[in-house]
């Protein structure tokens, strides 16, 4: 069916319309938003129609058939009694010209008259409908705003895909919390840990990424956010483009095009805007860990959350001491016999409880 002529009432009534807007998923926005690519003037009445549906009463009230009879019956007889009333007064025509002159008069004035009814029966009926709607006894709403919170275990990782077509690839020791179904008029998830967003398109409604203060807004793309507790956050584009910004500092605002990423701190006013390597930063992705003159703290970290295992330094005295060597797919033993040589340590392995002891 061909929508490029539809109006706003046509857009409401359309069941695919009104399925987008209120259960959006990767195939109707890929198709509305082919529409509106070939449709760019129709926006504004996406615009409203998109309103209109998102502030239909969720309880419907409706009359029955034999009800909305009677009362055409009932405007029938009104309108019959009306023009039974109306007074005859027969007159003689004078010639041939005063005879059309007076019947095309009464013709008019019956098609003005009827059309006047008309209305008048319109208003009435809506009246009635209105009556009859606002009488009913309210039934409260019982739409809540449910959060959905996803979540992965240190040494799991996870890809969940949302109910918009949005895919989220989630590390190890990483959670998401967003509200389902995305009621409103934006897409909004919470991050903690780091995550792999490839978004789905959707012009009306922005995907938005808070982790901690830092908001990063998108409107079809792909990223990588790193958001470790007390740590950097780092927001890394690999195609599209976003917008970052600070919700505390006014002055924290920046764009990035693909290769460009922006680090900073939860709540500081300075932050880099710099070129990064992707396979660098998606290497979790391909279950690889990579230590580039990584610091030892860090490096500990990763490698905690990474296998799920708690490990205790002994004797660590080289506070500057950094790690560096790449292991895809390989075993937290072998990784650690890797690391040992050039650290100068030896470890132990009880379950989940690592040791590494520092030669002194």
């Amino acid at each position: 069916m061909d929508k490029s002529n539809f109006s706003v009432e046509d857009l409401v009534l359309d069941c695919d319309f009104r399925d987008w807007i209120l259960s959006p998923n990767k195939q109707r926005n890929l198709r509305w938003e082919s529409f509106i690519e070939k449709n760019p003037g129709k926006i504004h009445d996406i615009e409203l129609a998109r309103e209109l549906v998102l502030n239909f009463p969720k309880k419907v009230y409706k009359i029955k058939e034999e009800d909305i009879s009677v009362l055409w019956n009932k405007i029938d007889d009104r309108l019959n009694s009306d023009f039974a009333k109306e007074p005859i007064t027969p007159s003689i025509p004078l010639n041939s010209q005063s005879t059309i002159e007076r019947y095309g008069r009464i013709s008019k004035e019956r098609k003005f008259n009827f059309a006047l009814l008309k209305i008048a029966a319109v208003i009435l009926l809506t009246g009635f409908l209105g009556f009859l709607y606002f009488s009913l006894p309210k039934v409260k709403s019982t739409d809540k705003i449910n959060w959905l919170t996803y979540s992965t275990k240190p040494g799991i990782k996870s890809s969940v895909t949302l109910s918009d077509g949005t895919v989220v690839k989630l590390n190890a020791g990483s959670s998401i919390r967003y509200v389902q179904n995305f009621v409103g008029e934006t897409r909004e998830i919470f991050l903690e840990g780091e995550a792999f967003f490839e978004v789905a398109h959707d012009t009306l409604k922005p995907f938005i990424v808070h982790t901690q203060d830092i908001a990063t807004k998108a409107l079809g793309t792909s990223f990588n956010i790193k958001a470790n507790n007390s740590e950097k956050i780092s927001i890394s584009l690999i195609t599209g483009k976003v917008e970052v910004k600070s919700q505390d500092v006014k002055e924290f605002l920046d764009y990035l095009s693909p290769g460009e990423q922006v680090v900073t701190l939860p709540k500081g006013n300075m932050w880099e805007k710099e070129s990064f390597e992707e396979d660098l930063v998606l290497a979790w992705l391909n279950q690889t860990i990579i230590f580039d003159d990584t610091p030892l703290p860090e490096a500990i970290k990763m490698l905690e959350n990474w296998f799920g295992v708690q490990i205790t330094l002994l004797n660590y005295t080289e506070q500057n001491l950094t790690l560096s060597g790449k292991y895809k797919g390989e075993t937290l033993k072998n990784i650690l016999d890797g690391l040992s040589y050039t650290a100068r340590f030896n470890y132990e392995i009880t379950g989940k409880q690592i040791k590494i002891n520092f030669k002194q």
